[in-house]
């Protein structure tokens, strides 16, 4: 290609020098001239032994030389550039090869520098002025003149156009009637012609041609030949004339013919054609020969003379009456003997209705009397075309195309208004008497009951208004009203003073008034009128009679529009932005106009609460004021402005290609990004161009997706190309249209069918590789496309190479389509058909299959067989398992209530506020109370300890007995035996150290982790309501708790109730969903979750405070209640009443009031309310905090009624299953998939929980000093004890933070948000709270068939979930340590922050009470302590118990 460009310009300059050697020899001027085209600037250095004034011998003696230098340095440059665009790996072997060249003496090769070839005409190749080509006459091309044979002869090649051959003929048309034409033809510049020519007719017909001089004679077709060039072309057929050389065999010259068809035409256009045409009146054909028309026959030369239907008055025609139609005409001829009569043919939708007619004479013709008709009442006038027809099919010209109306009066003419303002040559009137359109002799005799609106004084009584537009205006007036409706006068003047809206004067505008369809009035100032709804008041002529005046039923309103704010409020410098104005009655009034400072805002639409436009350009950037006019209200708001902004810039695409389709992924950089809305990236290459959309990102970055160029006519070379613009459409920022990056489009992959055929077998062992090419563009960077193969809709494991994806695809059979997809481009190379390799012959399948039968008949029988046996064993178990049921629900009940509760922590310091400060207490005797290990409440001690030395946080810390005692007992353990560090929690140290975290913590809490927790337990409650739930055990449809989970199968129906405020029953009503199944009191919790969205828990009614009241009606009314009269009781079971028992209806409406404590309320809830108790006391004592798996208690029958409650599930089979959870695990496995599609609910909730917990970016706060500080302390420690097992520590902080604080926190949300939790989300909570503790363990968890299902469902994600929790450790141990500097001040300012939550006092005050309890032991403990016998503690604090016991 190189070579190529240098030989051209060196070619190109030689025969530019041999002109010049030619016409200016020994001209310096025209040397240098050369010289600088060539490329050697204005100085040549060429050495010669001839100078440039020896004229031609001179340029001679330099051309070699001057030559060859342009060579080299063009070749360098050609080679310079495609060096910078091919790929860096061939950098360095070009760079050798190139310094080659320049070593060596570069060959000169001849290569043509024109191309004649691509001229097709004479015109066309001397026009060009190549001074190589030239036309070569009778071979018709343009070429060289040594390649044009005889080229020397006259005139048989031309190099100058005015030697072009030249071509003429006469006569120039002919009739197609006329056959062998002689035909002359004059030819100039043609070269010798001996050998004769041809006459050719556009490759039809070809004859021969006799030459005479400059003349050449030829004859046209025969008529036979003529026909199939003219068939089907109209009036005339234009053809190519050409002259062929028999010597070369080709067409040299051509000349325009017309053949002409005469008997195509009527008479007019017979005579007034361009061609030598008669028309024959009496045989009625046009015709070229004159002899086939006599005069006597009447021949027509002249329009004037040809027969012709004349304009008279329009012709209107009432439907279904007997009415003729006379018409003028000129010319008509008299039929002659033999000739059939005059007809007129009517053409009425689409059907032809011929009508005889009497010719008077020649200028006179009547359609006889005739009904005429038309389909459709939705017409009221139908344009009918008239024909005037003789002797069967002979049509008469209609040169003004006259038409007949037919009509009907009643059609869309149902009022008086529309019947009088019909064209009064329709004879159209109202008849009052029917009150209908009609002709006058269809009405009653009577004059006066048929108004005609030529009468001039009649007007239509009844005015009607059917609609007013708009319906709202400002009170400033201004609002063109639009009035629609009937009988709204017949004249302007009839309603001129008659509008107006209650007492505000509407002045009609007479050039939009349409006669008694539509008035527009202008509407006048309103300020002064208070009244805010008029209705429109029009009267026809006066106001006096009520049968000419109307009021419109709708009123109008006054409104006074504002807007408050402007959104986006921000956008270019170069307008374009399309903003929305936000506001109130801003769809009112007839016209808008909005205005961004002194220019027009381009508006869009609007409605009552938005105006949407489009920003003008702005005159500089900063804030202008946005004004809105209403008609005549002008409204302002000098609070709201748009601010204007530099327009965005561009500075870089990265990638800088992409695929002929488009749609990969760019990333743009650029300042001021964020002011535009929409933005879009566009591309434009040959004639396609196309825009993509794009997503901004900051003020500085935006993601776009390339267009595509695919269907471009140019096409990609494999080496990319850059399309003709690229650019970005920002609004009408014009400076990004088009932006100066270099961008490059490459071609789209190209991927070979599977097969010949489309389909591909393949074995599931076999990978499926696609072969193609293009695959990896010659792209520079790292960039690389990202390619999808789907097996039907399943994507396969991709490698790509340069030649092939190689696709490892899923384990799947059958016949699947493969698509491949790669930005914009998708493509489909075929079906692949996956079968699996079977073993086994068919025999054998029988062979298996016939012993597998007979060997299942066997088992079967063993089981019944067994079953017999079995079933007494069977009665005895469940026996005695409901036995140890209720014995183990006793023992945990006395177990629980020999522990401290789980939340007092949480209660105990709400119960404590300080109201003093106290000083510094020591460290001492603290340290001898909480070391004590005995103390009956560890957690009420830490507490009260706690509460009294929140004066300083970080004095808490320090006198924590883990900073020395905790450790000190570490030293002599093996590593082993250190791991239980910090999980126990019988002493008051360990309690404070939890509180010491709830303190620390409180803020992460509160900002970061608060949110999750709450989210989750809302989709828990959510989830869970969404199906029944038994409000007696507990048990729930969805559930994460196999222990919770209903095993029968419960039909239910979602139900719409629309509740009342109880608060105000004024309010809308409140939409909740419940189900029919839903007890009493589960409704009204979901009434009150409802109503009281977003109260806190504590401080709205209590569903037992309130009764629920179903309203049918504006009377009746009935209470609806777990228990009463209507209660179903069986045997000794008695069902709470549901919706269902109630019969309550969707859509039903329901109010919450308060509880009626009459003395039937009472005793009806006093058995379900001690029953519930029961059971929830019992239902909580069957978990405790080591154990998530409950026990369900037998409910024991009530004493005073002798029943025993039931609401969806019955104990009896309640108890059934759990003997089936013991017996087998066939139960669980039936209901894991129930289980998972709960968890599944709810993945994304818990996901989040713990990714917030464990991660040390918190949603953008920073970990918690406290977090970082106690960890390095744990180090630090395991450190100075020589303990390096990682487990041992990563079980220490596990123990110290996730498992003492999080998991309390997460198992009961209660001590964190104000809210209720019941049993099902309290089961719930624990199935997270296990998996977040199997989470922070080290050890691996080994399922099995008899693990608990709670482990089973996050069998998958607990491996992630560790994965995160080392994460977490590893991210924390990175960190800058903490100094003690820091965190004392850190703790200061906790202490600071919380001076006033806790009372101080009474928290002293409680902790002596427990000094006096155990005086004993700590007095001992410091008689033992050194440091105390030095301070006499020992003492001081006897006298301080002395004191008080005095002061007591």
């Amino acid at each position: 290609m190189e070579t190529s460009v240098a030989h051209h310009y060196a070619f190109t300059s030689l025969i530019a020098l041999k002109k010049l050697n030619t016409h200016t020899p020994s001209h310096c001027e025209s040397i240098h001239l050369l010289h600088q085209r060539l490329g050697f600037g204005g100085h040549l250095s060429i050495k010669s032994s001839c100078h440039l004034s020896a004229g031609p011998a001179c340029i001679a003696c330099l051309l070699p030389k001057l030559v060859y230098a342009r060579l080299v340095a063009v070749t360098h440059t050609a080679r310079h550039e495609r060096h910078s665009r091919t790929h860096t790996a061939s950098t360095t072997r070009y760079r050798r090869k190139k310094e080659h060249r320049h070593k060596t003496t570069l060959p000169v090769s001849r290569v043509p520098v024109e191309s004649c070839e691509q001229y097709t005409t004479c015109g066309q190749c001397l026009g060009s002025k190549d001074p190589h080509c030239g036309w070569c006459v009778l071979h018709n091309m343009c070429s060289r003149k040594d390649r044009c044979e005889r080229a020397d002869e006259p005139q048989r090649f031309a190099s100058d156009p005015r030697q072009c051959v030249e071509l003429s003929v006469h006569p120039k048309n002919i009739s197609v009637t006329m056959s062998q034409v002689q035909l002359v033809l004059e030819v100039r510049n043609v070269p010798d012609l001996s050998a004769g020519v041809n006459c050719s007719f556009e490759g039809y017909v070809e004859t021969d041609g006799r030459i005479q001089g400059s003349r050449i004679y030829c004859l046209s077709p025969s008529a036979h030949n003529v026909i199939p060039i003219t068939r089907n072309k109209g009036d005339k057929r234009m053809v190519k004339l050409y002259l062929k050389s028999k010597e070369t065999g080709k067409t040299f010259a051509g000349v325009d013919f017309v053949f002409y068809n005469c008997s195509v035409h009527s008479c007019l256009s017979c005579v007034n054609g361009s061609f030598p045409c008669h028309w024959c009146k009496y045989r009625h054909i046009c015709t070229q020969n004159t002899n086939d028309c006599s005069f006597q026959e009447g021949r027509v030369n002249v329009s004037e003379d040809c027969p012709q239907i004349l304009p008279s008055t329009q012709i209107y025609i009432p439907v279904g009456v007997t009415k003729p139609i006379t018409l003028a005409a000129r010319n008509l001829p008299q039929p002659q003997s033999g000739q059939k009569n005059y007809e007129c043919v009517f053409h009425v939708q689409g059907e032809e209705h011929s009508v005889t007619a009497l010719r008077f004479n020649s200028t006179s013709i009547q359609c006889q009397k005739t009904l005429y008709n038309y389909e459709g009442n939705d017409i009221s006038d139908m344009p009918v075309d008239l024909s005037v027809v003789w002797n069967g099919n002979f049509v008469i010209d209609n040169p003004f195309n006259i038409q007949a109306h037919l009509y009907k009066c009643p059609a869309l003419r149902d009022s008086c208004g529309m019947c009088l303002k019909a064209d009064p040559r329709f004879e159209c009137g109202w008849c009052v008497q029917e009150k209908k359109c009609s002709l006058r002799k269809e009405c009653a005799p009577l004059e006066s009951s048929w108004m005609h609106a030529t009468t001039g004084n009649s007007r239509c009584a009844h005015p009607k208004i059917t609609k007013l537009s708009p319906e709202t205006g400002p009170r400033q007036g201004g609002t063109m009203l639009t009035i629609t409706g009937e009988n709204l006068g017949l004249q302007f003047k009839d309603i001129q003073m008659g509008v107006r809206i209650g007492k505000v004067a509407c002045t009609p505008v007479e050039a939009e008034y349409i006669s008694a369809e539509q008035i527009v009035c202008k509407l006048a100032d309103a300020t002064g009128y208070r009244v805010q709804e008029a209705h429109v008041e029009v009267c026809v002529r006066d106001c006096t009679h009520t049968d000419y005046k109307v009021v419109s039923t709708k009123a109008f309103t006054f409104v006074s529009p504002y807007f408050t704010r402007v959104q986006p409020s921000k956008g270019p410098l170069s307008g374009g932005t399309r903003i929305t104005i936000e506001g109130s009655h801003l769809n009112a009034g007839s016209a808008v106009a909005v205005k961004i400072g002194l220019h027009p805002c381009r508006f869009e639409r609007r409605s009552a609460r938005e105006m949407v436009c489009v920003t003008p350009a702005g005159q500089s950037p900063g804030g202008t004021p946005v004004m809105v006019d209403i008609n005549s209200a002008e409204l302002r708001n000098p609070e709201v402005k748009f601010n204007y902004t530099d327009d965005p810039t561009i500075f870089k695409i990265e990638p800088d290609w992409s695929i002929a389709s488009g749609g990969t992924m760019l990333t743009i950089t650029g300042t001021n990004l964020a002011t535009i809305k929409e933005p879009k990236m566009r591309a434009k290459y040959g004639k396609a161009q196309s825009v993509n959309n794009c997503t901004v990102l900051n003020n500085t970055v935006m993601m776009c997706l390339a267009p595509s160029l695919a269907f471009s006519e140019k096409g990609f070379p494999e080496t990319g190309s850059n399309p003709d613009e690229i650019g970005f459409v920002m609004d009408d920022v014009r400076t990004t249209l088009v932006v100066n990056e270099t961008f490059s489009f490459y071609p789209d992959p190209v991927i070979e069918p599977l097969s010949t055929t489309g389909l591909l077998e393949l074995k599931p062992s076999s990978p499926l590789i696609l072969k193609g090419k293009n695959l990896i563009p010659a792209a520079p960077g790292n960039s690389r496309l990202n390619y999808t193969v789907l097996i039907g809709d399943t994507p396969c494991v991709l490698t790509l190479s340069e030649s092939q994806l190689l696709c490892e695809w899923p384990n799947l059979t059958g016949e699947h389509k493969v698509t491949v997809r790669v930005g914009g481009f998708e493509y489909s190379p075929g079906t692949l058909q996956m079968y699996s390799d079977s073993l086994l012959t068919l025999p054998a399948i029988i062979g298996i299959g016939g012993g597998g039968g007979l060997l299942l008949l066997v088992i079967i029988a063993v089981l019944i067989a067994y079953k017999r046996k079995s079933r007494d064993a069977d009665r005895t178990l469940k026996r005695l398992q409901l036995q140890m049921d209720n014995l183990e629900s006793r023992v945990a009940l006395e177990c629980k209530e020999g522990k401290p509760k789980l939340h007092s922590i949480q209660y105990n310091f709400i119960d404590l506020h300080r109201t003093s400060r106290l000083h510094q207490p020591n460290t001492r005797v603290v340290w001898s109370l909480v070391t004590k290990r005995k103390i009956s409440n560890p957690c009420t001690v830490s507490c009260l300890v706690q509460s009294f030395l929140y004066l300083s946080v970080l004095w808490t810390f320090n006198a924590l007995p883990c900073q020395n005692m905790t450790f000190d007992s570490i030293s002599p353990l093996s590593p082993f035996l250190s791991l239980p560090l910090s999980y126990r929690t019988e002493s008051v140290a360990e309690k404070m150290l939890t509180n010491w975290f709830t303190f620390l913590l409180y803020k992460f809490l509160k900002e970061c982790a608060g949110e999750p927790l709450f989210m989750l337990y809302c989709a828990i409650k959510q989830q869970m309501e969404k199906g029944p739930i038994d409000s007696i055990t507990g048990e729930a449809r969805y559930s994460l708790s196999e222990d919770k989970l209903i095993r029968q199968q419960i039909d239910y129906k979602t139900l719409t109730l629309h509740c009342v405020n109880p608060e105000n029953e004024n309010a809308p009503e409140v939409t909740v969903k419940g189900l029919n199944c839903d007890t009493v009191t589960q409704v009204k919790e979901k009434l009150l979750d409802a109503v009281f969205k977003g109260s806190p828990y504590s401080q709205r009614p209590k569903a037992g405070d309130m009764d629920m009241e179903w309203r049918q009606g504006r009377m009746a009314r009935i209470i609806l209640q777990d228990e009463d009269v209507t209660t179903k009781i069986d045997n000794d079971w008695k069902r709470l009443n549901t919706l269902a028992h109630y019969q309550v209806t969707d859509g039903s409406v329901i109010a919450l009031v308060p509880k009626q404590n009459s003395a039937y309320n009472i005793s009806t809830s006093s058995t379900f309310t001690k029953s519930l108790n029961r059971y929830e006391s019992m239902l909580r004592t069957a978990s405790s905090p080591d154990s998530l798996r409950s026990r369900t208690p037998m409910i024991t029958p009530d004493l005073e009624s002798g029943t025993k409650l039931w609401h969806l599930v019955k104990n009896h089979d309640h108890s059934d299953q759990r003997e089936g959870d013991r017996g087998s695990k066939m139960v669980s496995e039936i209901y894991l998939t129930r289980l998972l599609a709960t968890k599944g609910t709810l993945q994304k909730f818990v996901d989040d929980l713990f990714e917030t917990i464990f991660s040390t970016a918190h949603r953008g706060s920073a970990l918690p000093l406290a977090i970082k500080y106690m960890f390095d302390f744990l180090d630090e420690q395991a450190d100075k004890h020589c303990i390096s097992d990682l487990d041992v520590r990563h079980t220490w902080k596990s123990n110290c933070l996730p498992l003492r604080f999080w998991v309390n926190v997460i198992k009961n949300p209660q001590f964190v948000f104000d809210i209720h939790k019941n049993s099902i989300t309290d089961a719930c909570l624990s199935v997270v709270a296990q998996t977040f503790m199997d989470s922070c363990s080290t050890s691996e968890h080994k399922l099995g068939k008899d693990s608990p299902s709670n482990k089973l469902l996050y069998a998958k994600d607990i491996p992630n979930y560790k994965n995160w929790v080392e994460r977490y450790y590893s991210d924390i141990s990175r960190m800058p340590v903490i100094s003690d500097q820091d965190m004392s001040a850190y703790l200061a300012e906790q202490s600071r922050l919380h001076l006033s939550q806790f009372n101080s006092m009474s928290a002293l005050h409680e902790i002596y009470s427990y000094i006096v309890k155990y005086k004993d032991e700590i007095l001992t403990a410091l008689e033992r302590d050194e440091q105390s016998r030095r301070q006499r503690l020992r003492s001081k604090l006897e006298q301080v118990i002395n004191t008080m016991v005095l002061a007591s």
